[in-house]
């Protein structure tokens, strides 16, 4: 057996094991539902808020730290029957390098670890038009629950 050979077979096998570390993500429920955002997004997780400034999307206002942050009403993505009144916590999120996001939310999120493998596209059939851009994947989870993956790099695009 020549060098070559036996470093292109060390190689391969070497590269079978390596695998992509596990992502860190931030997950909620509302309404049945379960959503997932990058943790790295995440920039804290507030109890009881303030909201106002309430326009007909759905979309409000929330000042925080003398920040204003723009909520987000995931409702209008899937309907649920959660107002924002029975939100308890809202997840501070970075858009970009100006911009956050409040996520309202009812319970407190859990932190989920999730391997690429459990990352899946969105049957494009069901999609059809009504399911917003920032739903980008959907997720099986550990327990067993899929997960709608939120991509706020595609929030421009709402």
């Amino acid at each position: 057996m020549t060098h070559a050979n036996y470093n292109r077979r060390f190689r391969s096998k070497k590269q079978g094991t390596l695998r992509t570390p596990p992502r860190k993500l931030v997950s909620f429920e509302l309404g049945n539902i379960y959503y997932a955002v990058p943790i790295e997004r995440v920039q804290r997780v507030v109890k009881d808020f303030h909201a106002y400034g309430f326009l007909n999307n759905g979309q409000s206002l929330v000042r925080h730290q003398e920040e204003l942050i723009t909520l987000i009403n995931l409702s209008k993505i899937f309907p649920s029957s959660r107002s924002i009144a029975d939100c308890k916590y809202l997840i501070i999120c970075s858009l970009n390098k100006s911009d956050r996001l409040g996520i309202p939310i009812p319970n407190m999120p859990k932190i989920l670890e999730i391997s690429e493998e459990r990352f899946c596209e969105i049957p494009q059939l069901y999609r059809q038009q009504e399911l917003p851009p920032v739903i980008e994947k959907l997720i099986r989870a550990p327990d067993g629950s899929e997960v709608f993956y939120i991509n706020f790099d595609l929030f421009s695009e709402m």
